[in-house]
């Protein structure tokens, strides 16, 4: 019996040692000791100081007065924009002088009357990793022009951007192009942008190390903070003394907790399971209607709808599946153990009880069961597969409920 005991004793170290091992090789750690597997951010966390500091450097020598070297720049309302006239040296992206993502950087909107429509959101609606050509606004606005109905699609979609973002960006460009059609893509994964304000403490590996302007709940109302850092040089020194900032209670992805260490954080075995565990946990709390993230997005999403129909233009939103709504083994889980098609399933429900959206998933999903789910993405975001089927279900969609708007 002893024998047995020991036997299994050694084998649990064995294992445990073995583990240990191959996940330090699975690991990888930054410049400030912040450790990652497969996107998992591993505790004991570490302040983004010198990850933000070496980002920011290398974006304030490349500015140098010349803003077209930088695609994302500092925007003391938005957070960041494109930069104007700016072009990628691939010519994957490119942006005119209103930041609008074009083919050609001397693109300018028609002078001509044309039913105009606008798409708002992020990198999803904008066609990231994807050429012009193969964005869904591109898409769209061929399928209308080849039924000769003269229309214009404009992308002001920015990589990195919240529901938040998105609403003052309308603001801010709805006077001047007067769009008839407001295309909101909906990508849920969004609803946790709302509740942050400084970006590398929503991702410490992120390429937009800048803060944005954040809303928060007064008295159950929608109230904006705008953006408190329009000078990004103070970015690193407010994340060096983060419990010290005045909005430092509306971060909310700081969490003091997650950057204590204690002993058994220092075996890989215990800190990888003991990250994983929160970060399911985190995660279906962005989701619950109870918490802050959801009610925010529920007012920014009504509000923007509101202002949009106040206006006298027509509000679309679009659902936007991420590649983890495909993902088999993640979809089992949500099903058998909560019982749900999306972690989003309920906020989700609760937007569309007076609001219709563009659905895309099922189509989406049934071309990759004919075909293959990679090829709907390229590393992370839409292939030019997935941006043409999403396109011809807005366009279909418009054709259906708005063909009015075209017989004018």
């Amino acid at each position: 019996m002893k024998q047995k005991i020991l036997l299994l004793i050694t084998s649990l170290i064995v294992c445990v040692i073995l583990t240990e091992i191959t996940l330090s090789f699975m690991i990888t750690k930054d410049l400030d000791g912040n450790l990652v597997m497969n996107n998992l951010h591993i505790k004991p966390y570490r302040l983004p100081i010198k990850e933000t500091k070496v980002k920011l450097n290398k974006l304030l020598s490349l500015n140098n007065n010349n803003v077209q070297n930088i695609r994302l720049i500092p925007d003391s309302k938005l957070g960041w924009i494109p930069g104007k006239y700016f072009e990628s040296n691939n010519s994957l992206y490119k942006y005119n002088n209103e930041s609008i993502r074009v083919y050609n950087t001397k693109w300018k909107a028609s002078e001509k009357k044309k039913i105009r429509i606008a798409i708002f959101g992020d990198s999803y609606s904008h066609g990231d990793e994807v050429k012009f050509e193969y964005t869904i606004g591109n898409y769209l606005e061929k399928l209308f022009n080849n039924e000769k109905y003269e229309v214009e699609v404009l992308n002001f979609a920015v990589s990195g951007y919240g529901f938040d973002q998105a609403y003052l960006r309308w603001e801010e460009v709805n006077s001047k192009f007067k769009p008839d059609i407001i295309i909101l893509g909906v990508q849920f994964e969004n609803v946790k942008r709302n509740i942050n304000i400084i970006r590398p403490f929503y991702s410490h590996i992120t390429d937009i190390p800048y803060s944005k302007p954040r809303f928060i709940l007064n008295n159950n109302k929608l109230e904006l903070l705008k953006n408190p850092l329009t000078d990004i040089s103070k970015i690193a020194n407010i994340i060096t003394n983060i419990d010290d900032w005045e909005y430092c209670k509306y971060e909310g992805f700081y969490n003091p907790e997650n950057y204590r260490s204690d002993f058994w954080l220092n075996f890989n075995t215990y800190s990888t399971i003991t990250s994983l565990i929160y970060r399911l946990k985190t995660e279906f709390g962005y989701y619950n209607p109870k918490s802050e993230s959801y009610r925010i997005t529920k007012k920014i999403f009504n509000l923007f709808k509101a202002n949009v129909v106040e206006n006298g233009q027509i509000f679309i939103p679009v659902h936007l599946p991420t590649m983890d709504d495909f993902n088999f083994w993640y979809k089992s889980y949500l099903k058998y153990f909560h019982s749900r098609k999306f972690i989003y399933d309920e906020l989700y429900d609760d937007l569309r009880l007076e609001t219709q959206f563009v659905e895309t998933f099922d189509k989406l999903e049934h071309w990759s069961l004919e075909n293959n789910v990679e090829k709907l993405f390229m590393k992370r975001h839409y292939s030019a597969v997935a941006n043409e089927i999403i396109a011809k279900q807005i366009y279909n969609y418009i054709m259906n409920e708005h063909l009015r708007l075209f017989n004018n």
